[in-house]
């Protein structure tokens, strides 16, 4: 046996009596079918019997270990061997050989089969190998630390905690290209190593969500997905589980999944019965099967567009250069639907950070120019100095803004100016307001209406959003409210405030705006 074998084992004999009975049944039965350690299994056939039966139970050795290992075994685990219905003849021959009434052997023995006759023939031996002798040495050990311990020994190193008393919020694992998870940090190794994220929980069991599930088979990064674990309290119920694949450096080869689990917060967790989960998930695989086509089709258009594998005529370069369009217009709407399903999961969440007004309305720029130009729109944002930083990360901010300018750019009759100003309102807590002047062809419509998820824009159709103005108004309503904002409408503008820093270098310049 080697030193990590037996220091593992010498640290299970000291936790012992900090770890209550049903936490310890309930950490062996983790290991259901993954117990494939015989000193481990020997261990534990020493501790109570609800212990030793769910070690008996999820051992996994093959006949020639469980031949080796069965003398070894307190009368109580080999009485719990002879209950597996999966014994194979030689270790079930072995059990009737071997007496079960507490005694040793005077001398080792060794059970071979004899081929002609079809049994099992005692050999004696020479004393036990040294992997045994310590094997039955440690058991002799427990036995007696048993005996001897007494009941009311204070817990006095608190650096020595058990695992399976601790709370645990985030565990960091890795699988192999199988999706089996082969490496973890943060829980008893025992209780994931070996569940899968390949295949979709059922029943009671452990895995993950269908949306997981798909994302493996597809090699995709996966966000958010929810994650069952089973057995130590410590670790069962859902998690939800963000990953993505690793390739190998050399071969490009795919290795498996990195990522992290963590508990769901309360937002995640109340005010959803199962069938709304239900569909959200069922929603949320539905999107990310229809993202991969989409991809596929958008790379192979814009080969025929660029001409990547020889001429193509002007014709196809024109269709081309429509599918484009048509299915990144698809993969927005999809985005949008994703993230409104996110939103009502309470899985949304703004991060904290800074972003700089300037890079904001240059991003802004690049993003919305061919939007603009098809459209002869003249966008005009006034950044009325001084203006702070925003109190969010960039991809939030971009985000929110986006979508809205997106929205009223397609609003807008062709050739019309749209203007904007951006301005920092100082207070106890300061925030930038962003005022939009309302398209020609939404004014004079009150807010309910426009909030209408049904509400679309009259004219072009190939001009309006996927989902209907309402859709994407609504949706960066719900954006600026998740990020500690607002968005108002009145007669002649659109507003939208967002927290801006509560300090800034300008200092005396800065004066506060009614």
């Amino acid at each position: 046996m080697n030193e990590d074998v037996q220091s593992g084992l010498t640290r299970l004999r000291d936790l012992h009596d900090k770890v209550n009975e049903a936490d310890r049944v309930a950490a062996v039965k983790a290991l259901y079918g993954r117990l494939r350690s015989a000193p481990l299994l020997v261990y534990l056939c020493a501790d109570d019997d609800p212990i030793c039966d769910a070690a008996i139970i999820a051992a996994d050795l093959s006949d020639e270990e469980w031949i080796d290992v069965l003398p070894q075994l307190s009368t109580r685990g080999q009485e719990a061997v002879k209950m597996r219905p999966d014994l194979r003849p030689l270790a079930s021959k072995m059990l009737n050989i071997h007496a079960l009434d507490g005694d040793e052997p005077s001398e080792p023995l060794l059970f071979v089969e004899d081929a002609e006759n079809d049994n099992l023939v005692e050999k004696h031996l020479e004393p036990k190998t040294e992997e045994a002798s310590q094997i039955s040495a440690l058991v002799a050990k427990i036995a007696d630390y048993q005996k001897k311990r007494s009941t009311d020994i204070p817990l006095r190193d608190l650096e020595h905690r058990s695992y399976f008393v601790d709370a645990i919020n985030a565990i960091n694992f890795e699988t192999d290209d199988s999706g089996t998870i082969i490496w973890a940090e943060g829980p008893p190794k025992g209780a994931i190593v070996g569940v899968t994220i390949a295949e979709p929980t059922f029943d009671d069991g452990p895995g993950p969500d269908a949306y997981g599930a798909a994302a493996f088979r597809q090699r995709m990064p996966l966000e958010n997905a929810r994650m069952r674990l089973c057995g130590a309290p410590v670790v069962a119920g859902d998690w939800r589980m963000s990953a993505i694949p690793y390739f190998g450096e050399e071969t490009g080869r795919f290795k498996g999944y990195r990522g992290v689990m963590r508990r769901p917060n309360a937002a995640e967790d109340a005010g959803h019965n199962d069938l709304d989960v239900e569909r959200r998930e069922q929603l949320q695989q539905l999107i990310h099967e229809l993202r991969t086509p989409l991809n596929a089709i958008i790379g192979f258009s814009e080969i025929i567009e660029q001409q990547l594998f020889g001429p193509a005529s002007f014709e196809y370069r024109s269709l081309s250069r429509t599918i484009t369009d048509e299915a990144r217009r698809l993969l927005a709407g999809f985005e949008d639907i994703d993230i409104a399903a996110k939103i009502d999961a309470g899985q949304m969440e703004s991060l904290s950070g800074l972003t700089e007004p300037d890079w904001l309305l240059e991003r802004l720029a690049q993003r919305l120019q061919s939007l603009t130009d098809s459209k002869s729109v003249d966008l005009r944002i006034n950044k009325a100095e001084p203006v702070r930083s925003f109190a969010l990360d960039s991809e939030s901010v971009e985000r929110i803004f986006a979508r809205l300018l997106s929205a009223a750019i397609i609003a807008c009759e062709n050739g019309e100016e749209l203007r904007a100003d951006l301005r920092t309102q100082i207070g106890g807590q300061p925030v930038n307001y962003f005022s939009l002047s309302r398209p020609s062809r939404i004014k004079g419509i009150s807010e309910e209406q426009l909030l209408d998820p049904s509400r679309g824009i009259d004219g072009d159709s190939s001009d309006a959003p996927l989902l209907g103005l309402g859709f994407s108004l609504r949706l960066v309503r719900n954006l600026a409210k998740s990020a500690n904002g607002s968005l108002t409408i009145s007669d002649d503008s659109i507003g939208l405030t967002l927290p801006a820093a509560a300090t800034s270098e300008i200092g005396l310049r800065e004066t506060e705006i009614e």
